[in-house]
């Protein structure tokens, strides 16, 4: 019994070891098809690996070469565009050759030379081990430098399905997609970013400002102004004391048409236009912009800058048409700038119809002028004295009523000098003598 009993005890411990090299080949067994599943052969998973860390070499070679450039850049070394110099570059120039770079550019053509080199070499280990995720993140980094925003798009994506809770991650795909100018994807990236941060952290304060920076910027993109603003705001009150006065001029740009942006966007591009000497540009960029401001106030600050383009480079009877409407219109609230723009161009205009001989047509400019409260007010009577030479008291009236404004030394003589003539062709001897002294002092 004792026998049977120890002989059932061996052939149990037998048959537990046989079990358990069983489980033991088992779990072999299993852990290679895992590895086989997540790596492939040993063989594959080598080369991969091989592939994955020369990408990674020429990865930092590329961000060594940025790093360069852009101390260059930031230094303003070596970034003059010159002529190849050397053996080669006298030939290349004899046989017409004309292109010039600098240390700076070739730096950054190296960097781009070294980030393609990267990323065959992370494509490659990619194919031969599409589980080795790591690969990916370098993969889409290295297409984010080289800006290839059409490869690190789909590449995000496929990366985000799988790592959602990442925000660093869905703020880079919004990057890359504001790049692309995709801006609602941009804009579904920054928001991502921003909500995932704020669900991890358990607080707003813990969300870097510059994904509502961007996040702003993107709503501009899609003409979202009050998403905008808004998050601008958000943004200034998070921001550091030095980012703080950059965001209060976007912020005042939005606002100078009460949050319509379009209006905004032309007068920027018409003021370009306008630097260029490109007239027409700038006339259909102020044209642009009237029908788009929101308020009157904008759409009289753009009519009045469209009319001094078309006065000065265009049609000059449209020019004063239509800032005339404009100040005619305002009255007494009309801004200065626009009543001296259009006093202006009403004596301006009578000066060329006197000279190309219209007396008769340049009298109604010279007594528009009058009518507008500018700084050359007082011209335009005089200017109307002189036409009305013969008709004595129109003459003497008018040179009287000059001399009431502020008036140039020129304006001011000829202004005595209208009198003084006109008083001794009606026998005022004494009016004669006080401008004749008065003419004698200028």
């Amino acid at each position: 019994m004792t026998m049977n009993r120890t002989m059932t005890y061996l052939l149990a411990i037998l048959m537990a070891g046989s079990l358990a090299l069983a489980q033991d080949q088992q779990s072999q067994q299993e852990a290679d098809s895992l590895a086989k599943l997540l790596f492939g052969s040993e063989r594959t998973e080598d080369q991969a690996t091989s592939l994955f860390e020369h990408g990674k070499e020429d990865f930092n070679a590329g961000e060594e070469f940025l790093k360069e450039a852009n101390a260059m850049r930031s230094s303003g070394t070596d970034t003059t565009m010159k002529s190849r110099g050397g053996v080669f570059g006298l030939i290349g120039q004899a046989m017409g050759d004309t292109t010039k770079s600098s240390k700076e550019l070739d730096t950054r053509k190296r960097a781009m030379s070294s980030f393609k080199s990267a990323a065959k070499n992370f494509e490659r280990a990619l194919a031969k081990q599409p589980e080795m995720k790591e690969i990916e993140l370098w993969l889409v980094a290295t297409y984010d430098r080289m800006e290839d925003w059409d490869k690190s798009l789909p590449l995000y994506r496929e990366i985000l399905n799988e790592r959602q809770g990442e925000d660093n991650l869905w703020f880079a795909y919004g990057y890359a997609a504001f790049q692309a100018k995709q801006y609602d994807k941009a804009i579904t990236g920054f928001d991502q970013a921003m909500r995932i941060k704020e669900l991890v952290t358990g607080t707003q304060d813990s969300i870097p400002n510059t994904y509502r920076l961007y996040l702003a910027e993107a709503y501009l993109k899609t003409y979202q102004d009050g998403n905008a603003l808004k998050m601008y705001t958000l943004a200034q009150e998070n921001a550091t004391p030095e980012d703080s006065a950059e965001i209060q001029k976007t912020i005042d740009w939005m606002k100078w048409d009460e949050g319509g942006i379009a209006a905004a966007e032309y007068r920027d591009a018409a003021y370009a236009a306008e630097a260029k000497e490109d007239w027409n540009a700038a006339r259909e960029a102020y044209v642009g912009g009237i029908s788009a401001a929101r308020t009157i106030k904008a759409r009289d600050y753009l009519t009045w800058r469209l009319s001094l383009v078309t006065y000065n480079h265009g049609n000059k009877t449209e020019g004063i048409q239509r800032l005339g409407e404009v100040v005619n219109r305002l009255g007494a609230e009309c801004p200065k700038d626009y009543q001296d723009s259009y006093g202006r161009m009403l004596y301006a205009y009578g000066q060329d119809l006197v000279a190309n001989g219209d007396r008769r047509g340049a009298l109604e400019y010279f007594l528009n002028s009058t009518k507008v409260p500018w700084e050359g007010q007082g011209g335009g009577f005089v200017s109307i004295a002189q036409i009305a030479s013969n008709d004595l008291a129109q003459s003497i009236e008018n040179a009287e009523r000059a001399l009431a404004y502020p008036l140039t030394p020129d304006q001011r003589k000829k202004a005595y000098e209208i009198l003084v003539t006109s008083y001794r062709s009606k026998g005022q001897w004494d009016e004669m003598k006080k401008y004749q002294a008065l003419l004698g002092g200028e």
